[in-house]
């Protein structure tokens, strides 16, 4: 049975159906498709029975080759972009020459990307001999038994899971077959709650379950540093994690182990130096901030209030692309930033944007699902086909900037010491040239992604919970802005010049920034996965293939960690005695990571965020809209963990980025 018609066709039940017999093969063709995760184009003539022969193309998985039995299977089209009829003489001469053209141009291939399901037709007598088929009895009663003796065997604990042989060390108990599977899938709009829940509730650690792994929760910092600094060779990221996210990093820093990881880190370390500072970010940044500014003031002249997310999402955005390509986007010129993300004059920067945030999101969805994530993605079709066009889109920017670099040096239109030192991208190749190697066009796209990735999302979204939380702490803007009136002079030319050489003399500005990331560190959770058994210093046993986890925005609650009032927003806990930054370690203080995997951007990050809090709190006075606090959504409170005022609701990512936007108006102060 073929189905033909358009997706809304399929939805309304309306798609024609017609009786089709499958002939043989007649060409197998190997198609280009790098936006699309299968590689074979297979392609079936059918005919319908008055003669009417209709080419059909299909993209699938090399396995699903051998369940089709040509002239006994029927395969059903369940969604059909564009499905082109051709009529042929002759179709067993002429399908191949057709499936050539049709597959020369690879825009084709989205249009020929559907799902198919098969089905064997079998003659009833046929059918009814195996019904009654003593042999059909004796597999049934096997198979049940089978299945007694597996929810038996796995009655507390996730099919291909082992017992755990660490009697000091909790385990929870899940369901038969599927262990802590199915409590997930219920937490998974609020899962930092509910994790802290349970790791305040069965302190100091425990594992679960899911089919096919084992999770250890090791939230602790003395056990987090053994496994990133101390025995560092022995936990990975593993082959699961990089498959999850390999569509879009690729072999980059984030995702890769081993040599490729020491590669990328060797390149991305290199680039961060005081030339960098004044080279690179220090222009780009001020004239960025500039750009801020001037959207507040026409948003306070205009008395529009403005989303705070969504300006520093872009401010961010296009901050870190220019500083990683030397390609300004533009996402805040003509006060973009006060229209509505996908709407009127939605254009390429937007379109690039969108496409940031849904592949965070899209990935991060994949972790929920880990072990069958692959065959998830082949049944939600929309999601899949737009996270190719989000990488597409991702990837030919970062590929146009690559792509005119490598063309001005070989035609001599550049020299190496100047244009390239401009940008981090020029950085990373003039590192390689100047040792005499050089990376392809997929490595120097990998390794600036990962920058511009790790830089936007960090910055944009503890940005936007700092901002959150002094307003909601007035006493400590003002504490800020008298700060800056000593350091900067509140009437020189030199007021709201925050540089990366006195960035650090903004105490205050600093405290309450490393308090935001602490409460709300902008990688929330990270895995690991044991390559050895292995016995963390008075921890628990590990086994070899068990995948260790940990949570910063949990280990933030955590009063033996932290203090009994360790879920409030204190800045002065980062202030010591002669009013200097206090530091209390990589591993308690985990939201820049720690071990040989510290993040080489931090104190760009801070560098920048504290010259946004200081400078608009120079300039402008802000509040929350009306009604905004009382009508936005907050997270629940966690039993054991005091606050003084709830958070916005987060929303689950990669990141942690607000769920709702933050909405603020702003009023140009009189200095």
């Amino acid at each position: 049975m073929l189905q033909l018609g358009t997706p809304s066709d399929f939805e309304k039940g309306t798609a024609s159906k017609q009786v089709l017999k499958i002939r043989p093969f007649v060409s197998i063709v190997s198609a280009s498709a790098p936006r699309n995760p299968f590689s074979l184009a297979s392609l079936w003539c059918v005919e319908e029975t008055d003669g009417l022969a209709i080419l059909a193309g299909l993209m699938f998985a090399v396995h699903a080759v051998a369940s089709i039995s040509p002239g006994q299977s029927v395969v059903k089209l369940t969604q059909v972009d564009d499905l082109e009829l051709h009529e042929v003489e002759d179709p067993s001469k002429r399908c191949a020459g057709n499936v050539r053209k049709e597959f020369q141009n690879p825009k084709n291939l989205n249009s020929f990307f559907v799902h198919y399901t098969t089905y064997h037709i079998l003659p009833l007598s046929v059918l009814c001999k195996m019904l009654t088929s003593p042999v059909l009895h004796s597999l049934i009663i096997s198979g049940f038994a089978y299945l007694t003796y597996l929810i038996f065997e796995f009655r507390d604990r996730a099919f291909g899971t082992t017992k755990r042989k660490d009697p000091l060390f909790k385990e929870v108990a899940g369901w038969p077959l599927l262990g802590q599977l199915p409590g997930s899938i219920l937490e998974i709009a609020r899962p930092w709650e509910a994790g802290t829940i349970m790791t305040l509730k069965l302190r100091p650690g425990f594992s679960i379950t899911l089919p096919g792994a084992r999770v250890i929760e090791i939230s602790k910092p003395e056990w987090i540093e053994y496994v990133q600094k101390t025995n560092f060779e022995n936990y990975v990221k593993g082959d699961m994690f990089q498959s999850l996210m390999a569509d879009l990093f690729g072999k980059s820093i984030l995702v890769t182990d081993g040599a490729a990881w020491k590669r990328s880190r060797l390149v991305t370390s290199r680039i961060f130096h005081i030339n960098t500072f004044k080279i690179v970010v220090e222009p780009v940044v001020d004239q960025s901030m500039h750009e801020v500014l001037e959207v507040l003031q026409v948003a306070g002249d205009e008395g529009r209030d403005i989303d705070f997310c969504n300006l520093f999402n872009r401010f961010t955005l296009d901050l870190f692309a220019e500083m990683t390509f030397g390609t300004k986007l533009g996402l805040l010129e003509g006060n973009s930033a006060l229209k509505d993300e996908g709407g009127e004059g939605y254009s390429y920067p937007e379109a690039f944007c969108d496409a940031f945030n849904f592949s965070q999101k899209h990935m991060d969805s994949r972790f929920d699902v880990a072990v069958v994530w692959q065959w998830i993605q082949k049944m939600n079709f929309r999601a899949t086909k737009k996270m190719e066009s989000s990488c597409h889109t991702i990837h030919d920017h970062a590929y146009t900037a690559i792509d005119e670099k490598m063309s001005k040096l070989s035609t001599g239109d550049l020299t190496a010491d100047d244009t390239l030192q401009k940008d981090f991208l020029g950085l990373i190749m003039l590192s390689h040239l100047q040792k005499g190697h050089t990376l392809t066009r997929d490595e120097l796209r990998d390794d600036s992604l990962s920058l511009l990735f790790a830089g936007r999302d960090a910055t944009a979204q503890s940005l936007s919970w700092c901002f959150f939380h002094l307003l909601m702490n007035k006493d400590i803007i003002t504490r800020i802005r008298e700060e800056a009136a000593e350091i900067l002079g509140e009437d020189s030319e030199n007021v709201g010049r925050v540089t990366p050489d006195n960035y650090r003399l903004f105490t205050c500005a600093y405290a309450s920034l490393l308090e935001a990331f602490r409460l709300h560190p902008a990688v929330p959770k990270n895995v690991k996965f044991a390559k050895a058994n292995d016995k963390i210093p008075e921890g628990p046993m590990i086994e070899a293939g068990d995948c260790l986890t940990w949570s910063d925005w949990q280990l933030a609650r955590d009063p033996e960690v932290w203090g009994p009032d360790c879920g409030q927003f204190i800045p002065d806990r980062w202030i010591d005695e002669m009013g200097n930054i206090t530091h209390f370690g990589n591993f308690k203080f985990h939201s820049f990571n720690g071990g040989p995997r510290l993040c080489v951007g931090m104190n760009m990050a801070i560098y920048i965020e504290v010259k946004t809090i200081v400078e608009t709190l120079q300039k402008f006075d802000l509040e929350f809209s009306q009604g905004w606090l009382e009508n936005v959504p907050m997270s629940e409170e966690i039993p054991g963990v005091k606050t003084l005022y709830p958070t916005p609701q987060y929303q689950p990512s990669l990141t942690l980025p607000m769920k709702n936007p933050m909405m603020i108006s702003a009023t140009p102060r009189k200095l």
